[in-house]
């Protein structure tokens, strides 16, 4: 691998880290919102996979000698703040705040599969494009669903 296609390489991981970066705080500002447990329970998991995705990422950048993103850019604090904002209108608001949020990741990892990748980085990018599509699906689902209208309301 030449010099710049391993700098190509580590910028892009390090987008996708700061791409979840952002979303484990949109996950914490959509989860302070939402009354109903399950599904808190739901976006705590997601916003753990997230922080999974850091993890795996940044051991893959370490390995390539480089140095992985510790904090979110001003991208990530403008849809923190979104997230936040909208939140505060209910469940739904949130959860349609997080739809955004994922239709975002899911977007941007479906890209970065389009790339050349070592064995490794383009298992742990699949194993997380795979944990997004679940992430979106279940959004969706529960926009669709409304359980929050059947569920009542727990502190």
């Amino acid at each position: 691998m030449a010099a710049m296609d391993l700098n190509r390489m580590l910028e892009r991981l390090n987008d996708l880290i700061a791409l979840d970066i952002d979303a484990v705080g949109a996950y914490q500002a959509a989860i302070n919102r939402i009354d109903v447990e399950s599904l808190r329970m739901n976006l705590r998991e997601f916003q753990q996979d997230h922080e999974r995705h850091i993890r795996d990422l940044s051991q893959v950048v370490k390995t390539l000698g480089g140095t992985p993103r510790q904090k979110p850019d001003a991208k990530g604090f403008i849809l923190k703040g979104f997230t936040a904002v909208t939140s505060m209108m209910g469940t739904e608001a949130a959860l349609q705040a997080m739809r955004g949020n994922e239709n975002l990741t899911n977007r941007t990892y479906r890209n970065a599969l389009n790339e050349e990748w070592s064995p490794e980085a383009r298992a742990i990018i699949e194993r997380n494009y795979a944990d997004e599509q679940r992430h979106l699906a279940f959004i969706e689902d529960m926009l669709r669903t409304r359980p929050w209208e059947q569920t009542p309301v727990q502190p």
